[in-house]
């Protein structure tokens, strides 16, 4: 570690950063001390307070919850920072970001109780002491980059990305809680700002190595971590370097990862949401420390939350796509993020339509002590509570760039609503292998359900989760589309693409093929017919004899049942239900399943997958039709199911629900109800 002397500017001691700290802190808190700020989220949030001293007070006797476990568990004390008690790479990663201390830190501005703060510091010094950083460079001068790339670097403790993490979340939490104490005096900052220095080195250089396209979340959280702490002690003496490095790296990534429909590039709605912090986050520190941020970052920003609304399903959550979950990273995040950097609360009052009050007011809990006005924040949230609005947005989305579309009947939580996609070769290993694959809700509940994310652990687990038969795809010969060779890595892919979209007052439909299956050539079209039921249609040509296919039906319920002479599958729940009929050719079956709806957390759920066997070879189709109905409906009666080739090549269906008959034509990729 580099002496003090080293790492500020020529003349600057130490005395001088503590007395400039404390007066860019007066002007960071405008005003308004963080005691003085936890006394009002007390009067104002009494909820708030409550969870979030409960949470201090877990995490001062420590407990914790960390990836490996979903319940509360014993950190240590003092902590073991290298230990990883789950055998699973996040849980070190997460243990050394240190969010534990924001809590305590929290608890101590809420209560002014002494412990909390202690307990941080006694921590921070035996991380310094225990937690060395590996050398940057070997003895040739040469960057010694896996040094901070992954678990070998020292249990991931020094991961450039939890580098950038401590940087912009947890360490200068330190300052803005405890600045007006005595614990933040010249000896503390002395090594406070040796080991800064020491992260600032690996944020400077090792990121742009990892990621030179600018095109991943953890290079936002890495140059965010950049740009705080050199905003935060311009008495560093390459602060400035720093800074315009940060800021101009950011700037490219908007362009880099947000696409001019709004959708980051990974097309995660989690990540998504989380990545709308991290954009938002240059713009809170421009308020706070006075640079500029340029007006198309800004106005590319603005299209984010738009993103947000689509990926959200009408009864609440995301569309679990890729490593996303249903449980964190969800509109209500989205929207508080849009209100901090916008002053917009509209799209906090659409979220109210979407999540329980409970659920907004904890979403507000993580941004709370950012928000530069509690008094509007309180006013925002009595007034949702009171009034949620619907979103004024089209019903459908053609995210192009990410090979997305997300459709809905309406914009009630009663809404039939669909995400389709088909994005291949994918961005990177957050995808999941899902080509031609879609999520489904009606009535209030997902009924055909992506599985979602689980785990990041490289195991059995994980691989089922991300593998083509949990998802809601077709597969030839129950092969995967490409390889699987482990969490972070997967064989070439062929190319896929959504071809088509249309919306008319009865036929909502979008239309996808990939090549996954070479020679085989796959066309899904799903489609919203009448606002009633989802249609499916799989076409195959260039298959090879004797193939079979499988269509798996991912259904969000572990009692189904399966008809292999009427050639259906329904589920069997109190709640809103789903039944899947399919044409003659294809035969179900019942295979166990499961989804997640937060990291660790599954639940049991059950494919309906039909499968057709001993195919000639050449130009198949097969037709789904997947009704759902409310609690206590009966499902109507599919029949007389046809499906026919024409010469011309016009892909024809017909079949009757009840008295009803439907007569469509597939030419190309326009999908026509015929009257």
């Amino acid at each position: 570690m580099k002496h003090i002397t080293e790492v500020l500017k020529d003349g600057i001691t130490v005395h001088d950063v503590l007395v400039n700290l404390k007066e860019r802190e007066k002007d960071f808190q405008q005003g308004m001390s963080f005691l003085q700020r936890g006394e009002t989220i007390l009067h104002l949030f009494p909820d708030i307070y409550k969870a979030q001293v409960e949470q201090g007070e877990n995490h001062f006797n420590g407990m914790a919850v960390l990836p490996g476990s979903a319940s509360p568990h014993f950190i240590g004390n003092p902590v073991k920072w290298h230990e990883n008690l789950f055998n699973d790479a996040e849980y070190t990663y997460f243990l050394n970001r240190m969010d534990h201390w924001r809590s305590m830190l929290e608890a101590y501005s809420l209560t002014g109780d002494n412990k909390y703060a202690g307990k941080v510091m006694e921590e921070f010094y035996h991380w310094i002491e225990n937690c060395p950083r590996q050398p940057l460079y070997d003895e040739s001068g040469n960057v010694i980059v896996e040094n901070f790339g992954g678990c070998g670097c020292n249990q991931g403790i020094w991961r450039s990305l939890e580098i950038g993490i401590r940087m912009y979340r947890t360490w200068p939490d330190m300052i803005h809680h405890l600045i007006d104490t005595s614990y933040i005096d010249e000896n503390f900052l002395e090594i406070y700002l040796t080991s800064l220095y020491q992260h600032a080195e690996v944020l400077y250089i090792i990121p742009p190595i990892l990621w030179p396209k600018a095109d991943h979340n953890h290079y936002l959280m890495e140059n965010n971590g950049l740009l705080y702490l050199s905003c935060m002690f311009p008495e560093f003496k390459d602060s400035e370097l720093w800074k315009q490095h940060a800021l101009n790296e950011l700037e490219r990534s908007i362009f880099a990862q947000v696409t001019t429909g709004g959708g980051q590039i990974e097309g995660c709605p989690s990540y998504h949401n989380g990545c709308l912090y991290w954009f938002v986050l240059p713009i809170l520190l421009s308020k706070k420390y006075h640079f500029t941020i340029s007006n198309d970052y800004r106005k590319r920003l603005e299209r984010m939350v738009e993103y947000s609304v689509h990926a959200t399903r009408p009864c609440g959550g995301n569309y679990p796509w890729g490593d996303s979950n249903t449980f964190t990273g969800t509109f209500t995040w989205g929207a508080f993020c849009h209100y901090l950097a916008f002053g917009d609360s509209s799209y906090i009052a659409q979220a109210r339509t979407y999540y329980r009050y409970e659920e907004l007011e904890k979403a507000a809990s993580k941004y709370i002590w950012e928000v530069d006005d509690l008094s509007d924040l309180h006013r925002v949230l009595k007034n949702t509570k009171e009034c949620p609005a619907l979103p004024v947005l089209p019903a459908f989305s053609w995210q192009k760039d990410l090979k997305q579309v997300f459709i809905r009947t309406d914009w009630s939580q009663n809404a039939l609503s669909l995400m389709f996609a088909c994005r291949t070769p994918i961005q990177n290993a957050h995808a999941h292998m899902d080509p031609a694959g879609f999520d489904f809700t009606a009535y209030g509940r997902p009924l055909l359900t992506d599985p979602a994310i689980f785990c990041f652990r490289d195991d059995e687990d994980r691989r089922k989760f991300k593998s083509i038969h949990w998802h809601n795809c077709l597969t030839l010969n129950h092969q995967d589309p490409w390889k699987y060779i482990s969490s972070w890595d997967y064989g070439p892919q062929q190319p896929g693409d959504i071809l088509s979209v249309s919306s008319t007052e009865r036929l909502m439909y979008a239309a996808a093929e990939h090549l996954s299956y070479t020679p085989a050539i796959h066309k899904r079209v799903v489609a919203l017919v009448d606002k009633r039921f989802l249609l499916v249609l799989d076409l195959l040509d260039k298959v090879v004899p004797d193939s079979s296919v499988q269509i798996n039906f991912h259904i969000d319920s572990p009692t189904v049942m399966a008809d292999s002479e009427r050639r259906l599958a329904r589920s069997l729940s109190n709640e809103a239900n789903i039944g899947i009929f399919s044409d003659g050719q294809a035969v179900p079956s019942l295979i166990p399943a499961r989804r997640s709806t937060r990291d660790d957390v599954a639940h049991d759920t059950m494919i309906a997958q039909f499968e057709a066997e001993h195919l000639a070879g050449g130009r198949h189709g097969f037709v789904s039709i997947a009704y759902p109905v409310p609690a206590g409906i009966a499902l109507p009666d599919v029949t007389d199911i046809c499906k026919e080739f024409r010469t011309d090549g016009l892909f024809l269906v017909s079949f009757r629900i009840d008295e009803h008959d439907y007569h469509l034509s597939l030419h190309q990729n326009e999908l026509t109800i015929l009257l």
